[in-house]
């Protein structure tokens, strides 16, 4: 399970409060789908760029369910400390890890089942009704869907068998390290988020360190942060290994075909037939984001996977893909394989939102970390 049990509601309301304390920027921090100020019934630890917060944002979304926005800042810059790496967050995020194991390898995918629980990365959801923190997106997912009546019925009773050997197959998909890594022999990768992602496994290790040198000998958090450096000196290696990158691109191109093969079935237009479901909200964020990277070709015309060309071109026309990731601001850096990305003034539009979420005097001084370690 990724579900906590049901917490009492002073600790949840304070555990929240804690990380809350230094999630103070309004542009990061919003109601979203309901009127600032209201208390809605989820509030969702995300980042703008992260694919496993696009779904749980479009799942929301296409539920019409209003939510507590927190929009992460996770890269790591200068002495800034990521807002996923603070111990806040950090000890509400464990509240639902159970005792399920903690990541110690890299497989290119990001999924629970497939890597184990990263104590350190988004999303995270706050069901104040029912007093549990969820982590782990599929989960999260499912939880909204179940649990709410409002907009898409995602999960139909009698499609729940399929519909979970789907959403598996789709966690498998090595997004990371596609995203991080390159085939050695050709690079599709928008230059923008090459040159911005150059070293970023040195810097995750050395921001989780940071927090590691200031905890206490005996603290509960220190085995969270020592499988965060031992997860990112893995994927260091594995996106330079070409071996491990050429599999990671095959197990992509698989995916696709996979997909298709689903379509054929169905006969569509959707996953499972004429019935949109949560399987489809995986799958689309899942091609956008293979779109973005350059990875058109795998769906192109005599590629064999007609079918997913229409569906993808079908599939994100829908409102709520469009609002909770294509117009989600900063949700991804300019690529000239997405039209909404590649227009002249797109580059300047996203380095604007990324300097408003950028916490500059933490990047020059340092992350104030004393009263989440007290």
């Amino acid at each position: 399970m990724s579900t906590s049990e049901p917490l009492p509601k002073d600790e949840l309301e304070r555990l929240v409060a804690h990380v809350n304390a230094y999630m103070t920027n309004p542009l990061s921090n919003r109601v979203v789908g309901g009127p600032q100020g209201a208390s809605p019934r989820f509030e969702a630890y995300h980042a703008s760029l992260s694919l496993c917060s696009h779904k749980v944002r479009t799942v929301l979304a296409e539920k019409q369910q209003p939510y507590k926005s927190h929009a992460m800042n996770i890269m790591p810059s200068g002495k800034f400390v990521p807002h996923n790496y603070r111990p806040a967050y950090v000890r509400l995020r464990l509240m639902a890890a159970q005792q399920r194991a903690f990541v110690s390898g890299y497989s290119g995918a990001s999924a629970v089942a497939v890597e184990g629980v990263d104590p350190l990365v988004v999303p995270t959801l706050v069901d104040h009704e029912e007093g549990k923190v969820i982590i782990d997106s599929r989960a999260i997912c499912e939880h909204v869907a179940k649990s709410v009546d409002t907009g898409t019925d995602l999960m139909p009773d009698d499609l729940l068998a399929d519909i979970d050997r789907m959403t598996a197959l789709v966690d498998t998909l090595p997004h990371v390290a596609l995203m991080y890594g390159a085939h050695p022999e050709k690079d599709n990768r928008p230059k923008g988020l090459v040159n911005g992602i150059t070293g970023i496994h040195a810097k995750k290790i050395k921001a989780a360190q940071t927090v590691l040198d200031q905890l206490p000998a005996g603290s509960d958090l220190r085995p969270a942060y020592e499988a965060k450096i031992a997860k990112e000196n893995a994927a260091a290696g594995f996106v330079i290994d070409g071996d491990s990158m050429r599999a990671a691109h095959e197990a992509g191109r698989q995916h696709v075909a996979d997909l298709e093969a689903q379509l054929k079935a169905s006969g569509g237009p959707w996953v499972f037939g004429d019935r949109f479901t949560i399987a489809d909200i995986q799958w689309t964020v899942s091609i956008f984001r293979l779109m973005w990277l350059g990875h058109g070709e795998w769906w192109a015309p005599g590629s064999g996977n007609d079918r997913v060309a229409e569906y993808y071109t079908r599939a994100a026309k829908r409102p709520s893909f469009r609002s909770a990731v294509v117009e989600w601001k900063y949700a991804y850096s300019p690529s000239p394989y997405i039209d909404d990305y590649a227009s002249g003034g797109m580059v300047a539009r996203f380095l604007l939102h990324a300097a408003r979420e950028t916490e500059f005097r933490e990047v020059i001084f340092g992350s104030n970390l004393a009263s989440e370690l007290a």
